[in-house]
């Protein structure tokens, strides 16, 4: 098993060396002189050449890049062109939010998607089943926006269950974002434990089981679910990434104070580093999360590990 998770750890070096030449150009090609959007457009040109110089922005490209990836590697992304943070502060403040609400938007898809997954595969083309299947469908077409809007202003506007915007104050915060971010992962895993579970269903082995005199709750949850799992911790390791990073319009909406809004902020004004920064921290937990998906399915069939060790 050690060895089998340091060559996953390894083929990750290239990965997030390549996002990182990649981020690196796209920005530093994009229209924007970092040294104006310092000093204002009607700074003199002998100190926006001195800033240009300190920045080490006159060098060429290739210079610039491992300059600023040997600082990478030492945890050092730079100053925030907007309030001359450090990018690692920044960063830092905002990722736990972040992560909170991934988490909890995770949870509410595990709790909710597996079970009517399971239930819609024990009874197919049941009522229970079409209409469970066509809720996951809306729940993948819905708009993010728009269920972000449409929650607050029924239950926030008109019932006034739970609070609007913010963080900070209890439970109650979570519920909108975490409902909005988590309705299309919750359509997405359902949808795929259903599959599964349909064609484990199939397999001889359940019908050796159910031969055995098990009972019908046995042979679901102990032998067939474990296996219908091995599709679903794919979906749930590439939700969990998407959520982290793709939570920008949630949290603009609800006004959560997490990274997905401080990159917002900072395209808007073109904050550079920052947005490097980010997006180099939503690539490392992406992968790490990959890496954390690779090992479960080591664990929860054995003959990954045998095939790729």
């Amino acid at each position: 098993m050690l060895t089998y998770i340091i060559k996953r750890f390894l083929m990750l070096i290239p990965v997030l060396l390549g996002i990182s030449i990649f981020v690196f150009l796209i920005l530093h090609l994009t229209p924007g002189d970092p040294a104006a959007l310092m000093l204002g457009e009607h700074a003199p040109e002998e100190q926006l050449a001195s800033l240009r110089e300190q920045m080490g922005l006159n060098r060429p490209l290739p210079i610039q890049y491992v300059t600023w990836l040997g600082r990478a590697l030492r945890l050092d992304l730079g100053r925030s062109l907007r309030s001359n943070r450090q990018v690692t502060q920044e960063i830092a403040q905002r990722l736990p939010a972040s992560a909170e609400l991934a988490i909890v938007a995770v949870l509410f898809s595990l709790v909710v998607g597996i079970p009517v997954g399971v239930i819609s595969a024990v009874k197919p083309n049941s009522i229970i089943d079409n209409v469970a299947m066509v809720g996951a469908l809306t729940g993948i077409g819905m708009p993010a926006f728009w269920q972000g809007l449409m929650l607050i202003l029924i239950f926030s506007v008109t019932f006034g269950w739970f609070p609007s915007s913010g963080r900070l104050g209890g439970w109650q915060y979570y519920v909108l974002p975490a409902l909005t971010l988590g309705t299309a992962s919750t359509a997405s895993i359902a949808r795929m434990t259903r599959s599964t579970m349909l064609e484990v269903i199939q397999q001889d082995y359940i019908r050796t089981a159910r031969s055995k005199g098990l009972t019908n709750r046995v042979v679901i949850l102990r032998h067939a679910l474990r296996n219908a799992l091995i599709p679903v911790v794919t979906i749930v390791g590439l939700q969990f990434g998407t959520l982290m990073a793709g939570a920008v319009l949630t949290e603009t909406i609800f006004a959560w104070p997490g990274i997905g809004r401080m990159v917002v902020d900072a395209i808007n004004s073109k904050d550079f580093p920052v947005v490097q920064g980010a997006i180099m921290t939503f690539a490392i937990v992406y992968a790490l999360i990959n890496l954390v998906v690779d090992i479960l399915y080591a664990f929860l069939d054995p003959r990954v590990k045998t095939r790729y060790s």
